[in-house]
C-alpha cells in the first residue's frame, strides 16, 4: 500500500470508527459512573403538557451533549496529534468572511439545495403519512406555547444545526477531504449523515422522498462548507430547514426560497463547479456507497455487537496507519 492509499484508508477507517465507537465510549463511561440518562422521544406524546416538554429539552439537551462528547473525545486528541487540527479546522471560523456573506450564503444554500423537501413536506401537511411515533407526536402536539419551541429548539433548530453540522462536516466531512479531496469527501459524509437519520427509512413514497431529499441538502451542506470553509452557512441553512411552520407558513416559505434559488443559481453553480473540480466520480460513489451502508449497518441492533467491534478495529488500524506516516514524514524531513 503506496503512501496515498494509507492516508486515505486511515481518514476512511478512522472517520468510521469514530461514528461508533464515540457514542459506544461515553455510554459505557456513564454506567461505569453510574450516570441515568432518558431519552425523551421514547415516552413523547401528544398531550404532553408544557412542565412535560421542559423536563423532555432538559434531557435531551443533555443526551446530546454527552453523546456529541463522545465524538470529540477522540477526534480532537487524534487530530490534534496526527495533524495539528485546531477548532477553526474543525469549520469553528469566519474563515476570514464578513457576517453578512456568510449569513446571504446559508439563506442561499437553503434555498438552492432545499426546496424538494420544503415542497415535500408541504405536501405531507396536506395529506399526511405514517412516520415514527415521536415524530407524529411532535407534529400533533399543540404548538402555541413557548415551552414547545424551546423543546422543538433543542430537537431541530437550534440543537440538529449545531451538533450535527460539527460533527458530519466539520469532522467527517474534513478529516476526509484532507486526504480524499472534496468531492469525495462531501458524498462520503453527506451519505452517513443521511442515513443516520432512521426515522426516514421506510418504503414508501414520502420516506424515500425525505431521505433523497434529504441527501440532496446534505451535499448542499457539504459544498457551502467546502467553498467557505465555514460552519455558520451550512449550520444556517440546516437550521431554516428544521423550523417547524404550519401549512402556511410553508407554502409562503417554499415561495420565497423558490424566489431565491433562482436569484443565486447562477452563483450556486459556480461553487459547485469549484468544489468539485477534479472530483473522481468513482471516489465519490465510492464514499457514498461506504458512508451510507455503515449508517444503515449500525441501525440494526441484531448486529450492533459486531458493528461495533469492526468500529474498534477500524479505529486502531487509522491509528496505526496515521502513526506509520507521521513516522515516514519525520523521516523525509530529517533528510532534507
Amino acid at each position: 500500500m503506496n503512501g496515498t492509499s494509507q492516508r486515505r484508508a486511515a481518514a476512511l477507517l478512522e472517520v468510521l470508527g469514530v461514528y461508533l465507537c464515540g457514542p459506544v465510549l461515553m455510554l459505557e463511561l456513564r454506567r461505569l459512573l453510574g450516570v441515568s440518562l432518558t431519552n425523551p422521544l421514547n415516552n413523547l406524546t401528544a398531550q404532553a403538557t408544557g412542565a412535560d416538554l421542559m423536563t423532555a429539552s432538559r434531557q435531551l439537551l443533555t443526551l446530546l451533549l454527552i453523546s456529541n462528547a463522545g465524538y470529540y473525545v477522540l477526534a480532537v486528541p487524534l487530530n490534534w496529534w496526527y495533524r495539528r487540527r485546531k477548532p477553526a479546522d474543525f469549520g469553528l471560523t469566519r474563515a476570514g468572511r464578513p457576517w453578512m456573506f456568510l449569513l446571504l450564503a446559508g439563506i442561499g444554500s437553503a434555498a438552492v439545495w432545499e426546496w424538494p423537501i420544503l415542497t415535500l413536506n408541504l405536501a405531507n401537511a396536506l395529506h399526511p403519512n405514517a412516520t415514527v411515533p415521536w415524530r407524529q407526536a411532535f407534529l400533533d402536539m399543540s404548538w402555541q406555547r413557548w415551552q414547545f419551541w424551546l423543546f422543538a429548539g433543542v430537537l431541530s433548530w437550534a440543537g440538529a444545526p449545531f451538533f450535527e453540522e460539527l460533527f458530519y462536516r466539520g469532522y467527517c466531512q474534513r478529516r476526509l477531504a484532507e486526504d480524499w479531496g472534496d468531492g469525495p469527501a462531501i458524498f462520503g459524509a453527506a451519505c452517513l449523515f443521511t442515513f443516520s437519520h432512521g426515522q426516514y427509512l421506510r418504503l414508501d413514497p414520502y420516506n424515500v422522498g425525505m431521505t433523497a431529499g434529504l441527501l440532496l441538502s446534505a451535499i448542499g451542506f457539504g459544498a457551502v462548507f467546502a467553498w467557505t470553509r465555514s460552519l455558520i452557512p451550512a449550520m444556517i441553512a440546516h437550521a431554516l430547514f428544521d423550523i417547524p411552520m404550519t401549512l402556511r407558513w410553508q407554502a409562503l416559505f417554499l415561495a420565497v426560497m423558490m424566489i431565491i434559488a433562482l436569484i443565486a443559481a447562477r452563483r450556486a453553480g459556480l461553487a459547485i463547479r469549484q468544489v468539485f473540480s477534479g472530483a473522481s466520480a468513482t471516489a465519490c460513489a465510492a464514499l457514498g456507497l461506504i458512508g451510507g451502508a455503515y449508517a444503515v449497518l449500525t441501525s440494526v441492533d441484531r448486529i450492533i455487537l459486531y458493528v461495533v467491534v469492526a468500529a474498534v478495529a477500524m479505529l486502531i488500524v487509522a491509528v496505526i496507519f496515521e502513526a506509520r506516516d507521521q513516522s515516514l514524514s519525520s523521516r523525509a524531513g530529517g533528510t532534507v
